[in-house]
């Protein structure tokens, strides 16, 4: 057989392993890049410490509105008053009695890659005895209300509960959450309404950490050496 036909068929038969090969592992590249995506795009509490889980206030700041307080010794962490978990515990009102809302505030910045979200949260309230303003709760997403609940005048000694939720839409980077809870009353202390707020939760996408993009460069590298060594390119 002459030279040129024998390198036309080894060159021909190179080919043929080539594609083989190539068909053999494309899957498995692209099984681990759709894994990474998915894994990277779910949806994610962004929120830190949103059910006080640390027993303190780590990831919060805690604030007051012009004329309100959280109460005398508040806000605390505490145990959820239906069980199970901890919260935030306040004693709300006012400083100086004006017939505005007034009261504490709880901030936390976090990041996201921005679109759709879910915001949420649990609050409840119970009276010391009598009738009494139990108190509002307001979520605020980058200094815009997005939902509040005002519980009205509560019965004493009866806890009332209930989820605040709202859907939004989130910045691609910094995000600010604040929760106002507040009350048009002053504040009297073991005579004033308790609320407590537990389960804060904003479940969106999250910026991708940057050891998951290392991760997945070296899952490719990895892959194509492998790809190398078999198919030899």
């Amino acid at each position: 057989m002459p030279q040129d036909v024998e390198e036309f068929s080894s060159l021909e038969y190179a080919c043929a392993n080539w594609r083989k090969q190539v068909k053999r592992y494309t899957p498995l590249v692209l099984l681990a890049l759709v894994a990474f995506v998915a894994a990277q795009a779910g949806a994610t509490n962004l929120i830190t410490n949103g059910d006080f889980g640390t027993n303190d206030f780590t990831g919060w700041t805690i604030g007051t509105t012009g004329n309100g307080t959280w109460g005398s010794g508040y806000p605390i962490v505490t145990g959820w008053p239906l069980g199970g978990m901890n919260a935030a515990e306040g004693e709300v009102g006012e400083v100086n009695f004006s017939g505005v809302q007034e009261g504490g505030t709880l901030t936390q910045s976090f990041m996201s890659a921005g679109g759709a979200a879910t915001v949420s949260l649990d609050w409840a309230v119970m009276g010391p005895g009598g009738n009494a303003d139990g108190g509002e709760f307001t979520i605020l997403l980058n200094g815009t209300q997005i939902a509040q609940y005002d519980t009205g005048s509560i019965n004493g000694s009866q806890l009332y509960n209930g989820v605040l939720t709202a859907n939004a839409n989130l910045l691609n980077g910094s995000n600010t959450l604040e929760i106002d809870v507040t009350r048009r009353y002053i504040t009297v202390p073991d005579g004033t309404p308790y609320q407590w707020v537990t389960g804060v939760d904003v479940e969106g996408q999250g910026v991708p950490e940057p050891g998951s993009l290392v991760l997945m460069g070296s899952g490719v590298l990895g892959l194509a050496g492998v790809l190398r060594r078999k198919i030899g390119f």
